[in-house]
């Protein structure tokens, strides 16, 4: 006696399970492209924020040994010359020793410098914005060091 599995006429049995699988897919393939959409847009997020952490640590290192601001600037946008460099702000401040107040100083021996790098990075997919988070991100950087003289 032949028996025919996935087709049976008798009422409350499972019938054929042909197509299961691509509606199953069309069910988890938007979660599935969400979070790879997600986990990519955090990357390069990443990547630009590490590399201006990095670009203002480089302006403060040169910053240490000179009060050349241009030559400080110079050296964080070539530190950071894979980022758009029209929407990175850099700025350089000095306070004297002993205070917490950063404006114009006299670049002595002992003084702080601060490199403050700003960076506006635009997110890749429109996923940030569909949850509310807008269209960009302001990534601020700061790193500071003490100014050893010329």
């Amino acid at each position: 006696m032949t028996r025919w599995v996935g087709r049976s006429s008798e009422p409350g049995r499972i019938r054929d399970e042909r197509g299961a699988a691509a509606v199953e897919f069309a069910i988890v393939a938007p979660l599935l492209f969400l979070l790879v959409f997600a986990i990519i847009d955090f990357g390069f997020g990443f990547h630009a924020w590490d590399g201006t952490q990095n670009a203002a640590r480089e302006g403060a290192r040169v910053g240490a040994v000179t009060p050349d601001t241009s030559q400080i600037i110079s050296r964080v946008r070539q530190s950071a010359d894979f980022l758009d460099q029209s929407v990175m702000n850099v700025s350089v401040d000095c306070a004297a020793e002993g205070s917490s107040s950063f404006g114009s100083c006299g670049w002595t021996e002992g003084d702080t410098v601060r490199v403050i790098v700003t960076y506006r990075y635009s997110y890749m997919t429109p996923l940030p914005t569909l949850v509310g988070m807008g269209d960009t991100m302001t990534l601020r950087s700061v790193s500071e060091a003490r100014f050893e003289g010329v």
